[in-house]
């Protein structure tokens, strides 16, 4: 259903607060004013997660406003007559999604953090729930850096800012979103050390909310580098999402190189890093192999930092030894790596199931095969290897 038309005298980013909601029965003056519960009815226990959770909801609600102010004062200048011949046509080089943020949080993941008052361990599950959503921060923080291009030199801005006596310029603004998704990192972390035991589900919840956040984080700034790819002969919008990417020192056939590497969903490739002569580093493409084709052992070495890459169809001196910078790295890159491939193992075990129904076999050879801890790190299913000194069945 439609929602409701601003009121009179009501702001446009609590618009959507001034009829009550099925779901969600506050008023706009609720939400501004809303009752503090005491100690007596929180418990001494839970007064830091309280106390975590008032934080997160007040700067929320700040947020919000800050993204509503900008689209209220400084999104219309693009369509004046007078707006600059070199800022015309660009809206969303300037402002990118932000307008998609705003109306995610001003009519959603604000009025659902509310309902967690009662309950603070329960923002977990919030976020979890809009997990897609949180990606529209690393599109927006992708965009950055052509915004602040295109305004830093701009007087344009400027003038509307001292019109408004404001003493934040457009540029701190539009910083806000990346400043608020590092400020979820920061809340659910507090809150996680605040959880205790006891609370198991509601701790799993918020330690995978943590891992969204982070993701984005790191998410946008892979993007940025993406963009930076050179000479590659793959379709990269076809290898599914960009997981991760990190440098490592490569060795191969006993010649050792540096490489940016990047790993997809469905690809990884290896790059080496230069600079453009404006001083930008670009990544040129040397190699890249398919997922699929690739086995991994996820410890080499007395270092504790290397792993290696192998695969299925080639001879055995056709492996990669990846060295990490730090122990963190190489960890998340074979954790990934695995998941990856036990993925692709289930897929590729579905699809011949199918197949064999198709053609009349039975599948009751696929019974026996169960997802568990077991079953995951069996080479037979997706070729981990665990240490050089197993060999292939």
């Amino acid at each position: 259903t439609a929602r409701p038309s601003p009121a009179k005298g009501i702001t446009p980013i609590l618009a959507g607060f001034t009829q009550k909601s099925p779901a969600v029965r506050w008023s706009s003056w609720e939400v501004l004013h809303p009752r503090r519960l005491s100690t007596e009815e929180v418990g001494e226990e839970s007064r830091k997660l309280w106390c975590i959770l008032e934080e997160l909801l007040g700067t929320e609600l700040e947020y919000v406003r800050s993204l509503g102010y900008v689209l209220t004062h400084y999104l219309p200048l693009l369509a004046r007559p007078d707006v600059p011949q070199d800022l015309r046509g660009q809206r969303g080089r300037i402002f990118g999604n932000l307008e998609k943020i705003h109306n995610f949080h001003c009519h959603y993941f604000l009025q659902e953090l509310e309902v967690c008052r009662a309950e603070p361990l329960k923002v977990g599950r919030c976020f979890l729930r809009h997990r897609e959503s949180f990606g529209l921060y690393a599109l927006y923080s992708k965009n950055k850096p052509q915004s602040d291009a295109l305004i830093q030199h701009h007087k344009y801005f400027k003038r509307k800012q001292m019109e408004l006596g404001d003493s934040m310029d457009l540029s701190s603004y539009l910083l806000k979103p990346v400043q608020r998704i590092s400020k979820y990192g920061l809340l659910l972390q507090e809150m996680l050390e605040e959880c205790g035991p006891d609370h198991g589900l509601e701790r799993q919840e918020i330690q995978a909310a943590t891992e969204v956040v982070r993701f984005q984080l790191r998410h946008g700034n892979d993007l940025l580098t993406m963009d930076a790819i050179q000479d590659c002969d793959v379709n990269l919008k076809e290898q599914g999402q960009l997981i991760r990417q990190d440098e490592f020192y490569v060795t191969f056939r006993k010649k050792r190189t540096l490489r940016r590497v990047f790993l997809f969903q469905e690809l990884i490739l290896f790059t080496k890093t230069k600079k453009t002569l404006r001083g930008d580093e670009v990544y040129v493409c040397k190699q890249s192999f398919k997922t699929c084709d690739i086995g991994v052992t996820r410890s080499c070495g007395d270092s504790g930092l290397c792993f290696e890459i192998w695969f299925r169809r080639r001879q055995a001196q056709h492996t990669y030894m990846l060295q990490a910078e730090r122990q963190d790295v190489k960890q998340a890159w074979t954790i990934d790596l695995e998941q990856i491939l036990w993925k692709q193992a289930l897929k590729n075990r579905e699809l011949w199931r199918q197949e064999r129904v198709f053609m009349g076999v039975g599948s009751k050879s696929f019974m026996d095969i169960q997802t568990s801890e077991a079953t995951i790190h069996d080479k037979s299913i997706f070729c981990l290897l665990t240490g050089r000194g197993i060999t292939l069945s």
